[in-house]
């Protein structure tokens, strides 16, 4: 592993206290970005820095894809909440697990659940051994993101939004929520405003044009919330 000074791994740690065994997978990560050795991506690392209201262990800005790591290393986890947030942000994430708390494998995958639709390889290293692998990644095509309340779809309400740290994508005069399953119809939603009076939607590919305008209304997409009918495809567009 390349040797880091003191002010290197300072810029890898966490606020407060962190065990020797949470850093170590940091320090090796970084240490494998300069050397370019797998487990290795192209783009910019960014350690313990905030992305809307969470802070990743490690976010790797990619080119085309975004990668959002997490190392577990006994500490209880909110895995369904921060996959649900990683994706919803625009990036893939990764749950990396120490040799010696395997068994929190299990508690990931009871905690996501039947959102979980593939069987995933989920990452583990070892400070012993010194060996790193990242796993297999949740993305849109292994993890099921039902929509579970309104205020999900309030721009003003959606995480990270409030403090401007997630800026939502404005197509024309409306705010892109992303590409949503709406009982079987694929449609890109729009708000009206942050505080979401009216909703607008947009066929796959279609010019903004085509907006159908108000469209669904508040009630349709409570209804098919309530009966589990509507499905985020892909993240909120942000700028």
């Amino acid at each position: 592993m390349t040797e880091f000074s003191r002010a290197d791994i300072q810029e890898l740690q966490t606020a407060g206290t962190e065990s020797q065994a949470h850093l170590w997978p940091k320090v090796e990560l970084a240490a494998r970005k300069r050397e370019e050795r797998d487990p290795y991506y192209p783009g910019e690392y960014r350690f313990e820095r905030k992305m809307a209201d969470r802070v990743p262990d490690c976010l790797i800005l990619g080119e085309g894809v975004n990668r959002w790591i997490e190392f577990v290393a006994g500490s209880d986890q909110p895995y369904r909440e921060k996959t649900r947030e990683a994706l919803r942000l625009g990036a893939i994430i990764h749950w990396v697990f120490h040799e010696d708390h395997i068994e929190q494998i299990e508690d990931a995958r009871e905690a996501l659940g039947g959102d979980l639709q593939q069987s995933v390889e989920f990452g583990r290293y070892s400070p012993r051994l010194e060996t790193l692998s990242l796993g297999e990644p949740i993305t849109y095509r292994n993890f099921e993101m039902p929509v579970e309340a309104l205020e999900d779809l309030v721009p003003a309400e959606i995480l990270g939004y409030r403090k401007g740290a997630a800026r939502i994508q404005q197509k024309g005069l409306y705010l892109d929520l992303g590409l949503f399953d709406f009982g079987g119809s694929q449609r890109r939603l729009f708000a009206s405003d942050p505080d979401a009076h009216y909703y607008h939607s947009l066929a796959p590919g279609e010019p903004m044009d085509n907006l159908t305008r108000r469209f669904p209304s508040k009630d349709g997409l409570r209804e098919l919330i309530e009966g589990g009918q509507l499905t985020r495809l892909g993240p909120v567009a942000t700028q």
